[in-house]
């Protein structure tokens, strides 16, 4: 074998070595590119993910607010319960209280009512007996 044909054998190998080389970069750049893609996928959805925490943090604060007046709210409840309405329910316990004071016992109001149907009949006997007397006379 001769030099040049060793030469250019050498050469030959190098030149598949060469091409092999280049397939390897043509896959890396293939690769690359789709790294590049699913990169540009991650990016689209971390702008949607922070445009819902956004609008999920403006939710929170129409929350808050709501919250804030709900309390104010309850505190305005708590406020005319002590001042109206809880003196008026011990005004209306008072009065009731003053009337079951007053009022005369059931039974003692049986007994007034057995007395009056008495007199009655008592003033009916008279009545019937002086309609009598005055025709007698």
């Amino acid at each position: 074998m001769t030099n040049e044909e060793k030469i250019l054998e050498i050469l030959g190998t190098m030149q598949a070595d060469m091409n092999g080389m280049k397939a390897d970069i043509n896959g890396m750049k293939a690769d690359m590119n789709g790294m590049k893609a699913d990169i540009n996928g991650m990016k689209a959805d971390m702008n949607g993910m922070q445009a819902d925490i956004n609008g999920m943090k403006a939710d929170m604060n129409g929350m808050k607010a709501d919250m804030n007046g709900m309390q104010a709210d309850i505190l305005k409840l708590q406020m005319q319960n002590e001042n109206v309405i809880i003196p008026q329910l011990k005004a209306l316990a008072e009065g009731h209280e003053m009337l079951a004071q007053t009022l005369a016992p059931k039974n003692r109001v049986d007994e007034l009512e057995n007395d009056v149907n008495i007199l009655k009949l008592a003033v009916q006997a008279m009545s019937a007996e002086l309609q009598q007397l005055k025709k007698a006379q």
